[in-house]
């Protein structure tokens, strides 16, 4: 691994440096798709900043998505890449669950190429991911030590099995929604990151597992100047501080309601400011949460609710495991009923805010186990029966969702003609559950039952009701 990153950070740019690759790009746009030189399979969406020069060397944003969306990254990214003047570079070709290679293979080209255009400052390369990405962020900073300057992690945090050590070689800023399933792993390392005493910052956003909204993602490039400025890597600006401290503390201010969310930015700002400016009054206000009695109670309540969260969740992974119906008598019924599935229908609709959120990230947990992690694992392995039955606990959780029996169609479909029969029957019930996208039919699992007149009446039924729905 170390010899890889090394041959991307050295041997690939100076190969290319002396090319004649800097081709004249716009600058203040975002262009969509620029071609890596001698790889133009790998693209990346790209924003220079209007005021950029080859004359001095500039931050760079890596940015890899999840989903290989090149363009809504650096979109997201691009308002403050122009405020404080980075580039971004955000891949066409990355991919989480799956194997990592892509994503080697990605970074490669993409260093290479913007090593020979650009005027980058290897002193402030920046590192950018969402879910798994955020992982192979990491990697790459723990790798080559020195190679990335920071990490922006949506989502997600370090690689599995490897915990933040004090030697830690890079920055992080963590973003988790509310209702994402990775909210107690990125508490988790917050507090881990906090007692080692390593720069980091995590916050949180109303939203499921994503990347984070525009406010955060400008908050996180300017929590990136801080830290800069902190051990020297630019020169210290007193009005983006005072600037970001005002940010910081009107928000502070703004958490009363909630003192347990008031406290983590008061502390956060005695440590991000440390150096740069005066904190005493982080410090104060901190302090005078730590004492309160209503925020004490916060905290023991959200840190009670969590280990209660957590307890349940360590559970599911064997509950799961016997879902096995070639050999265990026992029904998706019953697999959700141990999950807890209808106690935690119930308090998602909860008049508690805390309670509801709880409950909500628990069901993603299990939904992103039951949809997707579960039944890929299974067909991977041709064990279509097994899959069937992981989906339709997932229809426990999600009774309404014709999708999820989309879904169970074209796994019985995987079967062949023994299947056909029990995908139809499948599909049958997406329509009962209300399914109106014919786009979901299109699957290639579905090419055997084309011809067949049943899919074709399933096929005409939900494209009609997909047209009345536009014309109403």
């Amino acid at each position: 691994m170390r010899s890889r990153v090394f041959w991307i950070s050295l041997a690939g740019a100076l190969a290319l440096a002396t090319s004649g690759l800097a081709a004249e790009l716009p600058r203040g746009v975002l262009v969509e798709k620029v071609p890596c030189a001698g790889q133009p399979d790998q693209a990346y969406a790209l924003y220079l900043p209007s005021n950029y020069t080859p004359e001095r060397r500039w931050p760079i944003l890596y940015a890899f998505d999840a989903r290989a969306d090149g363009k809504r990254v650096a979109e997201l990214f691009r308002p403050a890449a122009e405020a404080h003047g980075w580039i971004v570079v955000s891949s066409w070709n990355t991919a989480s669950d799956g194997p990592m290679e892509p994503n080697f293979t990605a970074i490669h080209a993409l260093w290479a190429d913007t090593h020979a255009r650009f005027a980058v400052d290897d002193s402030r390369v920046y590192a950018a991911g969402y879910s798994g990405t955020v992982r192979f962020a990491c990697i790459l900073a723990l790798t080559a030590p020195g190679t990335i300057a920071g990490v922006i992690g949506a989502g997600a945090g370090f690689p599995f099995n490897t915990p933040p050590k004090k030697d830690n070689p890079f920055v992080f800023f963590g973003t988790v929604g509310d209702r994402d399933f990775n909210w107690y792993e990125m508490n988790d390392l917050d507090a881990a990151m906090g007692t080692l005493g390593l720069p980091h910052r995590i916050e949180h956003f109303s939203g499921e597992h994503d990347w984070p909204p525009a406010d955060l993602a400008a908050k996180a490039i300017a929590w990136m100047e801080l830290q800069a400025m902190k051990t020297g890597k630019r020169e210290k600006s007193p009005a983006l501080i005072e600037a970001e401290w005002d940010r910081d503390r009107e928000r502070a201010r703004s958490q009363a309601a909630h003192p347990a969310d008031a406290f983590h930015t008061w502390s956060a700002m005695a440590a991000d400011y440390a150096g740069l400016r005066d904190v005493a009054e982080a410090r104060k206000e901190a302090a005078a949460l730590a004492a309160s009695p209503a925020c004490q109670k916060e905290l023991r309540e959200r840190a009670e609710r969590d280990r209660r969260d957590k307890d349940l969740l360590a559970q599911a992974p064997g509950i799961l495991a016997r879902g096995n119906p070639v050999n265990d008598p026992v029904t998706p019924a019953q697999v959700a009923s141990a999950l807890k599935v209808p106690e935690l229908r119930k308090r998602a609709a909860s008049p508690d805010p805390e309670e509801r959120l709880s409950a909500t990230r628990i069901l993603n947990t299990y939904r992103g186990q039951t949809l997707f992690y579960q039944p890929q694992s299974l067909i991977e392995k041709k064990e279509y029966d097994r899959a069937v039955f992981m989906l339709t606990v997932g229809a426990e959780i999600d009774p309404d969702e014709p999708g999820i029996w989309v879904s169970i169609a074209s796994v019985q479909a995987r079967k062949g003609k023994p299947g056909h029969k029990k995908a139809l029957d499948a599909l049958h019930t997406a329509v009962d559950r209300g399914l109106s996208d014919p786009a979901l039919l299109d699957r290639k699992t579905f090419d055997d039952l084309r011809q067949d007149e049943e899919f074709r009446r399933i096929l005409a039924q939900v494209t009609a009701r997909h047209r009345g729905a536009k014309a109403g």
